[in-house]
């Protein structure tokens, strides 16, 4: 592979009125690499990526496509130079055929060489291992042959550095697996793929290296097979997130409210809903509320982890009498 990033961005900033959306931002990404973009929703991901397509032009930094500086004014000028981008929302025309969609916007557009058009969509699914019909017509495609033909358009225009918007939110399972092998096989032909996500378990999956955004800035860059989910988390949100749920068994009313005197645990201020509901992860929640109530007990967020209370003496063992019994007790610090 050439030594010469596919793409390089340096010190990339862009604000919306007040809002600084991207802060001094450095990305590269070099030719058969994907790179997955983490981060939290509003953690200015798309936006970098947005100018990097030509949709926004940054407020200053500079951006080098194949070692030269550029400054796209347009998509279309961004595609001239190889890159491409697959939107979260798809661009498809859904009346016309899939044959019809890649040639909007190209050379020739709508009057190109049909035949031509069709060895070339064949050509493409050979090489990458997509899969479509150029006579079908999109509203008669699956989410996923959608998406595939966003790909094709997109390799059909000459683009090797491809952007990919949370390309994974809208798939089943199999639609998932099936464009992983397609961006491999991309990968694999030299391709530099970037991928805009926020779902952890697939940027380990796919990526070779990851760069974590939170609130607009670059926190890390890291090679996928040296880092961990937790290490992740942490960079996107800036903290250490215990992930493990603790359980305590407590088999009477006494004990419960002796061990609930000690800190992180505090008044029951939010009551479930739904009797017998699954637990929440305890330390996403706020201390004292009740995550579960069921004829086995209640659940209790302690900020830690989950306090179970067991066989609680008091009128009745329903569900709503056991949370109108809550509401009356205080579990003080």
């Amino acid at each position: 592979m050439p030594d010469t990033p596919a793409i390089e961005m340096r010190r990339i900033s862009k604000s919306f009125g007040s809002a600084r959306a991207n802060i001094d931002i450095d990305l590269s990404v070099g030719y058969g690499e994907i790179h997955a973009l983490l981060g939290e929703n509003g953690a200015g991901k798309s936006t970098l990526m947005n100018m990097l397509s030509g949709i926004y032009r940054p407020d200053s930094g500079s951006i080098f496509a194949d070692g030269e500086e550029v400054r796209f004014a347009s998509p279309k000028e961004s595609i001239a130079k190889g890159i491409g981008m697959i939107h979260q929302h798809f661009k498809l025309v859904d009346v016309m055929t899939a044959a019809e969609n890649i040639a909007i916007g190209g050379r020739g557009g709508l009057f190109l060489n049909k035949k031509r058009l069709n060895e070339s969509v064949r050509e493409l699914s050979d090489r990458y291992g997509l899969d479509i019909n150029p006579q079908r017509k999109v509203y008669d495609m699956s989410v996923g042959e959608k998406q595939t033909l966003e790909i094709i358009k997109v390799l059909y225009r000459g683009a090797r550095i491809l952007i990919m918007d949370e390309p994974t939110a809208v798939l089943t399972p199999q639609e998932i697996d099936r464009l992983f092998a397609i961006i491999r096989n991309m990968k694999n032909d030299g391709c530099a793929i970037v991928i805009i996500t926020h779902k952890l378990g697939e940027v380990m999956e796919i990526s070779d290296r990851i760069t974590v955004l939170r609130r607009g800035e670059a926190v890390g860059t890291l090679e996928t097979k040296r880092t961990d989910v937790p290490t992740l988390i942490e960079l996107m949100v800036g903290r250490r997130v215990d992930l493990s749920i603790k359980r305590v068994v407590y088999d009477g009313r006494q004990d419960a409210r002796t061990d609930a005197s000690r800190p992180g645990l505090q008044r029951a201020k939010t009551l479930s809903e739904t009797a017998g509901c699954s637990p929440m992860p305890a330390p996403n929640v706020t201390p004292g509320t009740v995550l579960s109530v069921s004829p086995d007990g209640i659940e209790i967020s302690t900020g830690e982890g989950v306090l179970l209370i067991k066989e609680l003496k008091m009128p009745g063992k329903k569900a709503m009498k056991v949370r109108e019994y809550l509401k009356g007790n205080t579990f003080d610090r």
